[in-house]
C-alpha cells in the first residue's frame, strides 16, 4: 500500500454557469459523504470572479481514490456540462506505477503533476484507524 494520496484539481467554469457548478458541487459532496466512508477530506472551492473551481481530496490510499473514481465517475463526467476544462491536476503521495498510468489516462491531456514527499510526516493513518 502506497499510503495517503492528496488530489488537487483545478477547473475553469463556463461563463454563466457558476450557480450550476455550485449546485452540482453540493450534490457531489453529499453523494461522496453518504457513499464513500473511507474518504478523509473532500472539499470544492469556487472562485466566482475567476470562474475557477478547485477540488481537494485526501484519501488514505490509492484504493480509496480508485473507489471514488468508480463511485462518482458518472457525476464527474457530467461536470463537463458546466466546465470549460481542467487547468491542472496534482497528486501528492506515492501511488503505484499502475495507478499513475490510470490517472494519466483519466486526465485526458490536462496538465498533470505528481509530487512525492521528500520530508515530513503524516498522522493520517491514525486519523483513519
Amino acid at each position: 500500500m502506497a499510503g495517503p494520496l492528496i488530489y488537487f484539481g483545478t477547473h475553469v467554469i463556463e461563463k454563466g454557469k457558476v450557480d450550476i457548478a455550485r449546485e452540482a458541487s453540493r450534490e457531489l459532496a453529499q453523494f461522496v459523504e453518504a457513499n464513500h466512508p473511507r474518504f478523509i477530506h473532500f472539499e470544492i472551492y469556487i472562485d466566482e470572479d475567476r470562474r475557477e473551481m478547485t477540488v481537494i481530496q485526501i484519501h488514505p490510499d490509492e484504493e480509496s481514490m480508485a473507489l471514488h473514481m468508480q463511485l462518482a465517475g458518472e457525476r464527474i463526467a457530467k461536470a463537463y456540462e458546466f466546465l470549460e476544462g481542467t487547468t491542472s491536476i496534482e497528486i501528492f503521495g506515492a501511488p503505484s506505477e499502475e495507478f499513475l498510468q490510470r490517472i494519466e489516462q483519466m486526465s485526458a491531456g490536462a496538465p498533470l503533476a505528481f509530487h512525492n514527499a521528500d520530508a515530513g510526516f503524516s498522522r493520517l493513518a491514525s486519523v483513519t484507524a
